[in-house]
């Protein structure tokens, strides 16, 4: 008797047991899952149907959580608005029935022709340029740029440049040379003489020296890279670059460690390599999402010019948090640590681009290691909103998208150097600086930076950027 009763519980306890799992199993494939059946491209005109297909972070036949979709979505606006390829994206999953869906991804293509006028300064920094109005410090031409060659996001651009800076350059960048779409080239040439040149620091001022009666300095580069991008998100750089630098004995005479060796000639190989992860949501003007990078570079390797032995590597971190609705916090930190000491045409610190302390605009802090820290908070006050310009008859322009962002931050920086130790007085000390600011952010990655700062010197000032802050 208890022998049959066992048998009969554990029958029914089989058959509820089979029964639980495939009711769950029916009802995770009915209601909590979805399988992905296709992805439908709208809208692309030039870009070619898998170059779009590249960005996106997943196959037909992936199943994937239904509360899992909204991120998913975003995530490959995110990844094709970073292309550069297109002014308007929007990804929307349509079921086909409970268990299959459909991604509809329409894109809204720039415009990938650009003669662009150059009216550029040659100052660390438009506000440096601004302190002295200096003309003569202007450069300008013509940069003509054929973006998404083929449809293929391969980009050939043409330099043409004349002003204080006589340049002129092409480069030719293949992202995909595999069925992967995994491995990419790019070549550049590039040829510049200058009348003037910044030839050492003095008080964390530039000085100049300029001859109207010939060119003071002239410089040949050629430049071969080999990118890997094994993730959507990882890339791989590996860099090649020969240049060529001739110089006047007047620049020799001012600074006898200008080239290496008091030479007034110099030319060598630059090897560099360079790692990134970058899962920034918008990387012209981020405000979720990472980046990081490392990367090394090495010049001098005794074929050309013995003398020259440079190596120094950089790290970059940058994180980029949404604090409540509107709100968001940022913050970075880049290193960068000189293993053997550079010539002063090769030595770079802080006061450039991105690479400075808000509030010492005015200033170059040169020196073979810094250190720089930089934190911002912001308010959108304006997020994402669309112009429709009906005057503008084209397309690719009349839609204007306009973000405004009010905000204040605290940067920390700090330059170890003992070259440059005994002509400055920012090296080997902490500079602080913070303050206000206004950024205006549109399409074709325009970004417009008005900024009040005061830094510890006490110094205040009004500062403009055409680059994200962080």
């Amino acid at each position: 008797m208890s022998a049959y009763f066992l048998k009969v519980v554990l029958t029914l306890l089989l058959v509820f047991g089979s029964c639980c799992v495939s009711f769950s199993q029916e009802n995770n494939r009915e209601t909590d899952f979805v399988v992905v059946s296709e992805f439908k491209i709208i809208g692309n005109k030039t870009t070619k149907e898998k170059i779009i297909i590249r960005e996106i972070p997943l196959v037909i036949g992936d199943t994937i959580l239904n509360e899992k979709l909204k991120t998913i979505a975003e995530t490959i606006q995110s990844n094709l608005i970073n292309t550069s390829l297109f002014n308007f994206v929007s990804v929307a999953p349509v079921y086909f029935n409970e268990q299959r869906i459909s991604f509809y991804i329409t894109v809204e293509e720039r415009w990938y022709w650009w003669p662009i006028p150059i009216f550029q300064t040659e100052e660390t920094n438009v506000n440096s340029w601004w302190e002295e109005k200096d003309f003569n410090k202007v450069s300008y031409g013509l940069f003509l740029a054929k973006e998404n060659f083929r449809g293929r996001k391969e980009k050939f651009t043409l330099l043409l440049q004349t002003g204080y800076s006589e340049k002129i350059g092409a480069e030719y960048k293949v992202p995909f040379i595999n069925k992967k779409k995994t491995s990419g080239l790019g070549l550049a040439i590039n040829f510049g003489r200058n009348h003037e040149v910044f030839y050492s620091v003095t008080n964390n001022k530039r000085n100049y020296y300029r001859s109207d009666a010939g060119y003071v300095q002239k410089e040949l580069g050629v430049v071969f890279n080999y990118e890997l991008r094994p993730k959507i998100h990882l890339k791989h750089t590996i860099k090649m670059e020969y240049k060529s630098v001739n110089v006047t004995d007047s620049i020799l005479s001012y600074n006898p460690n200008f080239l290496s060796e008091n030479k007034n000639r110099m030319q060598f190989f630059t090897l560099s390599y360079k790692v990134k992860r970058d899962k920034r949501d918008n990387k012209n003007y981020p405000i979720k999402g990472s980046y990081y990078d490392f990367g090394i570079s090495k010049s001098g390797f005794g074929i050309l010019d013995e003398e020259l032995h440079s190596f120094f590597a950089t790290t970059h971190l940058k994180t980029f948090w949404k604090l409540a609705t509107k709100i968001y916090f940022s913050g970075s930190l880049k290193l960068k640590y000189t293993f053997q000491e550079a010539p002063f045409y090769l030595l770079r610190g802080l006061g450039e681009g991105n690479d400075l302390v808000r509030g010492y605009e005015l200033y170059a802090v040169n020196g073979e290691h810094f250190g720089l820290v930089k934190s911002q908070l912001r308010y959108g006050l304006l997020q994402n909103k669309t112009f429709n310009v009906k005057a503008l008859k084209a397309n690719k322009f009349n839609k204007i998208p306009l973000s405004i962002y009010l905000g204040s931050y605290f940067d920390v920086g700090y330059v170890d150097s003992k070259i440059t130790s005994t002509v400055g007085f920012l090296e080997n000390e902490v500079m602080l600086g913070g303050g206000i600011s206004l950024d205006f952010v549109s399409y074709y990655d325009v970004v417009l930076r008005t900024e009040f700062s005061i830094n510890r010197l006490k110094e205040k000032g009004l500062f403009i950027h055409f680059i994200a802050p962080i």
